[in-house]
Parts: C-alpha cells; structure tokens; sequence
C-alpha cells in the first residue's frame, strides 16, 4: 500500500510542476535556473580551471624573468670587477705585489705569508698573513692603498696594538689579514 501512495504522490507533483510551468513567469523563472546552471557547469568551471593554471603559468614565468633580471645585472657587475681580477697569479706574485706597496710607506714588515690559495668557483681567493710596524699615519696610508688598490683586496682581520720596545712610543704594531682574489 505504501508504495502506491508514492507513485501517486510522485504522479501528482509532476501534475502541479506541470501547471505552474503554464503561467509564463514561472516558466522564465526555471528557464533561467536550468539556463544558470548548464552555463555555470558548462562555461565557468572549466574555464575557471583554465584561469586557474594560467595565472600559475604567468607567475612562474614572471619569476623566471626576475631571475633572468638578477642574473644580467650580476654579469654587468662581474664585468664591473673583472679588470681588477688580475689572471693567472699565484700567491708568489702577490706577495711580491703588496711587498712592493709596502715599500712605498716607512713601515718596517714583520711578517708576510700567503697560506695555500682556493678556488672558489672560477676565481682564486689568496690569503695573505701581514705584520707591519710603524706610525699611526704610515699604517693608515698603506690601509688607504690596500683600500684603493686596482686589485681586488679586503681586509678581513685587523689587529692594531702599541709597538713593543721603549724607543717606539709613537709606533704601532698592526696584524692583518688581507684577501685577494683573482681571476
């Protein structure tokens, strides 16, 4: 019994949507609601999808061309730097080089070693250990030289203390170690 009452029921609903249907504004109405939702399933969910991985592929090549950006300005400063970048030297030479410019200030050199160098991608980095004697003022100027200097120098660790000995007062002693790097 009870499945008859809901073929019926079934039955007469499909009989009152049928004669709502009739009257025009109704009719309009679910027109437009199956018309919104083959448009919403057929049209913006797939092109949302296709939104969707646009938008990823744009950032994705937005990103590669900050890095093709960042990657051309570090070439012009490579090539900003490459003349001070002095080819095929070793430690000797540079020995030689900074032995020489100290020679230029009246300091008395204590000390000047070169460790062994490393290569740090296609550059060579050499280390030079320097002990050095002399005025507040001479140290300075040999400081302001390394500074100045075409070669591409830093001073990676300064140590300044009074000279040792009583006939230099106004003298200093100053340890430091300088990196060069080359070509």
């Amino acid at each position: 019994m009870i499945p008859l009452e809901t073929e019926e029921r079934r039955a007469g609903l499909k009989v009152k949507l049928l004669e709502r249907l009739h009257d025009p504004l109704q009719l309009r109405i679910v027109v437009m609601g199956v018309v919104l939702l083959a448009g919403y399933g057929g049209v913006y969910v797939p092109l949302a999808a296709r939104v969707g991985e646009t938008t990823r592929h744009i950032t994705r090549e937005r990103k590669m061309a900050e890095l093709a950006e960042g990657i051309e300005q570090l070439q012009v400063q490579c090539r900003g730097f490459a003349k001070r970048l002095p080819q095929k030297t070793d430690g000797k030479e540079w020995m030689q080089y900074v032995h020489e410019g100290i020679r230029r200030f009246p300091l008395k050199l204590s000390k000047l070693d070169c460790p062994a160098s490393k290569q740090i991608g296609p550059y060579t980095a050499i280390v030079l250990q320097i002990e050095l004697e002399g005025s507040f003022f001479d140290v300075d100027r040999f400081l302001r030289w390394l500074e100045s200097n075409p070669r591409l120098f830093r001073a990676d660790d300064i140590t300044i203390a009074p000279a040792k000995g009583k006939d230099n007062k106004d003298s200093m002693m100053m340890k430091l170690t300088v990196l060069g790097m080359a070509g």
